[in-house]
């Protein structure tokens, strides 16, 4: 004879509920990002960033997070300064990440002259993000599809050899997604820094895979 549902304790019932939630998310959609594992980004953008000076926010490219299970995102973003007569020209952009789902932003990072490499005039740097992201994940994530938007806004531009140019961004050098303590440097912010470094917290080396 069939159980009726109504004859099951309530606690019952809502662990079972709380069974089928948790297949259903299993089922809905691949799980990217559980160990290590790298994220696809699309860029909008070429070597100098598009927009004027002063002008609303612009995105760089989206990250496509759709199944991540992990809370960090480690993000590698490579700039480059313009030069003009020997040194980095007088440009300015400022970067930031942000959740395209629950619209939560990391710390901004204002890239100047100044970020210049002063021994190596013009060569490719890198700012990195440890972000403790306010994505869900896992099984508290209902969401078919999610993403994470590199959003910029042009503080000042620069004319170099009759060319309006401002700071040069790249495509990420590494996107993914690790536990939360893998690394000291995770921060709700996303503690955005050039050139920084991964420490990890079982003093082990950094590893993508």
């Amino acid at each position: 004879m069939a159980i009726q549902a109504n004859a099951l304790p309530p606690s019952l019932v809502a662990e079972l509920n709380e069974m089928k939630r948790r297949l259903s998310a299993l089922e809905r959609k691949p799980k990217l990002g559980s160990v290590n594992e790298r994220m696809p980004y699309g860029s909008y953008q070429a070597d100098s960033v598009d927009g004027p000076e002063g002008g609303a926010f612009n995105s760089l490219g989206v990250i496509n997070s759709t199944g991540l299970n992990q809370p960090v995102l480690l993000l590698l973003l490579p700039f480059r300064l313009p030069q003009s007569s020997g040194s980095a020209a007088d440009v300015s952009v400022t970067v930031w990440l942000r959740d395209m789902v629950t619209g939560g932003t990391s710390k901004q990072i204002t890239l100047t002259k100044s970020s210049d490499n002063a021994s190596a005039p013009g060569v490719t740097r890198r700012i990195t993000w440890s972000w403790l992201h306010p994505q869900p994940v896992g099984f508290d994530d209902p969401n078919q599809w999610k993403g994470f938007a590199v959003d910029y806004v042009i503080n000042k531009r620069a004319t170099v050899n009759g060319e309006s140019v401002t700071v040069h961004l790249g495509a990420p050098i590494l996107v993914t997604g690790v536990p939360a303590g893998t690394y000291t440097e995770e921060s709700t912010d996303g503690n955005p820094r050039i050139d920084g470094g991964l420490t990890p917290t079982d003093g082990g080396p950094v590893t993508w895979v």
